[in-house]
């Protein structure tokens, strides 16, 4: 694992505001906040101890674009910007955060830098690829009488510079449930291939070379959230008719800021999620709060048991990307606090003590309140848990959910046995929703069990492992 010292956040969360913003970014913005590091007399025990993140970024570029990069760990350029890049991968900012550079006239000659450029090109491509393929299957829709809506990521993009920049790991569309076999025969006709159909709420559509599809016949799963679902059953009845789609339809913009709350609160409770959400719902209030009523919202994020969450992630998304943000990039430091000891070694492992007192002396005590202090309590507590878990959020933060305690509470060996008996053995209640046929079929439930633990070494055995070490974390 990677931990990248928090200024390095900061000057990410920096350069967003400002190109979101549209304000002007000076040419040498990244050379005087990343490049220049400790000074050369520790070049060499500095490089031994950052190229982490350099090697971080080799890993994540052969993985995601085949590409053989050579960032060699006694490069300072490389290992600066591989930290900058793990951020912008952790969180799905890699084409918006190249662009925003790319615009300030950052150039670099490092391998690093030109594989993101590449990565950022792919992504784009993928974008107007699955744009077009979009298209195909809204005719599909249109054509065979079945309403539909697009939802969280697709309306969002239009208010990013560029929507290509808002990346998508999935389209996520709401259709009629009473035609999900007749769109699972038009999606594998078309060669897609889904695992899932049929389990929960939504299938998952995936086809070579990067088409995803997530057809939603629900917006929230019954027994997950049973009052959100009770909320969203009847979704068709507050949904507005596109006038360019007869079976196209929309949420209003207040109703769509409702759900899309709803939906990022469901993440944050059950894993996490990173700095493209905060920045949504920045780009979101910021172009329409103007023509949002928020009585309304306010009304129905109390009927959700989300308004106290709406209110503190508010706040959060001005502060780090609204146009008066305040000032202060050193002041990232401060917050370190909110990280308990094991986290805070964690996240200064790049750095000794002699050269962290280096860095934050560069900057006066003002400087470094001037950021942070902009931030409550609470926020603090978000910000740090956003920065940790990354867009989709992460498997400690997943576990530590299902398992009923907070992040670094020490589990009950109790509650680590019960925990893996109900993974091997689902409750009726998630055989209900996950596996249909054997709920109406429930003598046949002994074989779904030796089913999904037969299956283990074959197909799951990565994520089996991970899940484990977080359960028997101490």
């Amino acid at each position: 694992m990677v931990n990248i010292n928090l200024r390095t956040y900061y000057t990410a969360i920096e350069l967003i505001r400002n190109f979101v913003n549209n304000k002007t970014i000076e040419k040498d913005f990244l050379n005087e906040r990343i490049m220049n590091m400790p000074d050369e007399e520790n070049s060499q025990e500095k490089n031994e101890n950052t190229g982490e993140e350099a090697s971080m970024a080799n890993k994540a570029y052969k993985e995601n674009s085949q590409a053989t990069n050579n960032a060699g760990k006694n490069n300072s350029e490389a290992n600066n910007i591989g930290r900058f890049y793990y951020i912008a991968k952790k969180h799905n900012l890699v084409s918006l955060m190249a662009q925003a550079m790319e615009k300030m006239g950052f150039e670099s000659d490092s391998d690093i830098w030109k594989c993101w450029l590449k990565e950022k090109n792919q992504l784009i491509y993928k974008s107007v690829l699955m744009d077009v393929e979009r298209e195909a299957i809204q005719d599909f829709f249109e054509e065979n009488n079945i309403w539909y809506m697009l939802l969280k990521g697709m309306v969002i993009r239009k208010y990013y510079p560029a929507p290509e920049l808002r990346e998508m790991a999935d389209n996520d569309i709401l259709f009629d449930n009473k035609y999900s076999k007749e769109v699972y025969d038009f999606m594998t006709a078309r060669g897609y291939k889904s695992d899932d159909y049929n389990k929960g709420y939504h299938d998952e559509y995936l086809k070579p070379p990067a088409y995803n599809f997530e057809m939603h016949r629900q917006l929230v799963s019954s027994k997950e959230r049973p009052k959100w679902y009770e909320y969203y059953k009847d979704v068709k009845s507050i949904l507005i008719n596109d006038a360019n789609g007869k079976n196209q339809f929309y949420f209003s913009d207040n109703d769509f800021y409702v759900y899309f709350i709803v939906h990022t609160y469901k993440h944050f409770l059950n894993s996490g999620m990173g700095l493209r959400t905060v920045l949504d719902v920045y780009l979101y209030l910021n172009n329409l709060q103007d023509k949002l009523d928020f009585d309304y919202i306010e009304e129905q994020l109390k009927k959700l048991d989300a308004y106290d969450f709406e209110q503190t992630f508010r706040s959060l998304a001005f502060k780090m990307f609204g146009e008066n943000a305040k000032e202060g990039n050193a002041a990232a430091d401060e917050l370190q606090d909110s990280f308990d000891a094991k986290e805070q070694d964690m996240l200064r492992e790049s750095f000794d003590a002699k050269k962290q007192d280096k860095l934050c002396g560069s900057f006066d005590a003002k400087e470094q309140d001037k950021w942070w202090n902009s931030f409550d309590d609470k926020e603090h507590d978000m910000l740090s848990y956003i920065f940790d878990a990354g867009t989709y959020g992460n498997l400690e933060n997943s576990v530590a959910h299902k398992m009923g305690y907070t992040k670094g509470e020490k589990k009950k060996a109790s509650d680590k046995v019960k925990y893996i008996f109900r993974r091997l053995f689902p409750s009726m209640d998630t055989i209900e929703e996950f596996f249909p046929f054997f709920y109406k079929h429930k003598w046949a439930i002994p074989f779904l069990y030796i089913y999904r633990i037969g299956k283990i070494p074959f197909t799951r055995r990565k994520k089996v492992a991970g899940e484990l070490r977080e359960v028997f974390k101490k």
